[in-house]
């Protein structure tokens, strides 16, 4: 499952963009589902997260396993963002762009 900020407008318009692309279970970070992962509302504020019975991913970590889940390039490019150096340069992307998500809400 993919849990994501559903508060904020970027990381929702980013969420429909893979829920059109892909199929796997989302939560835009709703109380039971963060319940039932043992995910707090802090660590589901700061970034997004893929957890599922093998994994437990934040940050570009997750957005990787997202996007391999749309297959294609997008796959090509979700196992990348996890093999160095290209993860140093997914993993600073990440806190940038989550660090400054707010510039991008409408």
């Amino acid at each position: 499952m993919l849990v994501y900020d559903g508060e904020c407008d970027f990381c929702c318009r980013c969420a429909a963009w893979l829920r059109k692309r892909a199929d796997f279970p989302m939560s835009s970070g709703v109380e039971e589902d963060l319940r039932n992962l043992a995910l707090s509302r802090v660590e589901a504020k700061r970034s997004v997260w893929w957890i599922d019975e093998s994994e437990r991913l934040a940050g570009h970590e997750a957005i990787g396993r997202a996007l391999q889940g749309v297959g294609g390039g997008w796959a090509l490019l979700g196992r990348a963002m996890t093999v160095a150096p290209v993860s140093w340069v997914a993993s600073w992307t990440y806190r940038r762009v989550a660090a400054n998500r707010h510039r991008f809400n409408k």
